[in-house]
């Protein structure tokens, strides 16, 4: 007799996505438990469990909460009447189209940083004269449109106008009509970092450099209040100067730019860079938390909780995690992260390995790390 008490297969297709989502209640002991299954199309899923022995009412909660989530993204049933394309449509033509209430995109998209994370390729990229070097802020993605008169267009990452304050870039009023500028929010203070266009002249295809002159020598005269030109290293000496300072005041990392490649919206690769300065911290996991795994640390005798982690786990350590937690254990285990807020909570957190080694009472709050938000400026 089958345990299933419900059932939906999902699946997303378009330009390069081709993915399915399953979700499944079943009955589990006394409780009933919401599984999951994702990936590409015709390959190996991910296997993982939302809720654990749970009443029906709650599985049954989340099991719909699952399905609005996806289908709010475009996700669609597989019916008799709807069945996947033998190959995902185009961009604009296959299951993101029929999302709606999308926002129009009306700027320019972002050129996006590749992550490299080991220090072997670290030391290259310090080393290489083609690269120059930024800090990586912790901040909020925007791109400034200057228009006619006072008139500025605020957009995100994807070229979406974005609902902010525009008065906030009131100190960019006296560009001329015609510029994008690039650039990242740290509370009241935009730093640019790059521009694509000046008073109506495309720059994107200049070097990267090329077009920090003229964010040095053109743009930085007419800012005014809050505005300000992030730093750039170039060299050897001063890529590693900026380095150690970033590191000594636990900064979140550092962005390398090839110095002569152009500015590619919605683009990802080797033009553009990013290192996170990650901590490692062991944790005790104290439950699967239906979307993730609570993780918690000592202070002093009390667990105190410190997030929820997901990414980097498989299959098989979901599936050990979710049996030691069965047999009543809380298992010990390691993450990554990138930092520890004010509140000490894990920012961005990936799980590593279990660790059979280490005692619940060693992992303790005082390992956790926080970070600097300010802006480094090596003299």
């Amino acid at each position: 007799m089958s345990n299933t008490v419900k059932s939906i297969q999902l699946f997303f297709q378009e330009g390069a996505s081709d993915k399915v989502y399953n979700a499944t209640i079943v009955k589990d002991g006394d409780g009933y438990t919401v599984t999951c299954e994702w990936g590409r199309r015709g390959s190996s899923l991910q296997q993982g469990s939302k809720a654990v022995r749970v009443p029906l009412a709650a599985a049954t909660k989340k099991f719909e909460s699952l399905v609005r989530e996806k289908t709010n993204k475009g996700y669609q049933a597989i019916t008799e009447e709807v069945q996947p394309a033998a190959v995902a449509p185009p961009e604009g033509e296959g299951s993101g189209s029929k999302v709606t209430g999308k926002r129009a995109r009306v700027g320019v998209k972002a050129q996006l940083a590749e992550a490299i994370d080991d220090e072997g390729a670290l030391d290259r990229f310090l080393a290489d004269d083609d690269i120059v070097a930024q800090q990586k802020l912790d901040g909020e993605r925007v791109l400034v449109h200057v228009g006619s008169g006072d008139g500025l267009l605020v957009t995100n990452r994807e070229g979406q106008k974005k609902a902010i304050d525009v008065a906030q870039f009131a100190g960019l009023s006296y560009l001329p009509h015609g510029t994008i500028v690039d650039g990242e929010l740290l509370g009241s203070e935009y730093w640019l970092f790059d521009v694509l266009a000046f008073a109506g002249d495309d720059v994107k295809q200049r070097g990267y450099l090329e077009r920090y002159e003229i964010l040095d020598g053109e743009v930085e005269p007419a800012l005014t209040g809050d505005m300000r030109i992030l730093p750039v290293a170039v060299g050897k000496k001063a890529k590693q100067k900026l380095h150690d300072k970033l590191r000594a005041a636990s900064a979140e990392g550092l962005i390398f730019k090839e110095r002569e490649a152009p500015y590619t919206p919605g683009a990802r690769g080797a033009a553009m860079r990013k290192f996170k300065f990650l901590k490692s911290a062991d944790v005790v996991i104290l439950e699967n938390a239906g979307n993730a795994y609570l993780m918690a640390v000592y202070d002093g005798k009390k667990l105190f909780e410190v997030g929820k982690v997901f990414a980097g786990t498989t299959n098989a350590s979901r599936k050990a995690l979710d049996a030691a937690l069965a047999r009543g254990e809380r298992p010990v285990c390691e993450v990554r992260y990138l930092y520890a807020t004010d509140d000490h909570q894990l920012f961005q957190p990936v799980f590593v390995n279990t660790r059979d080694d280490k005692a619940a009472k060693a992992c303790v709050r005082t390992q956790l790390v926080t970070t600097s938000r300010k802006v480094i400026v090596v003299a």
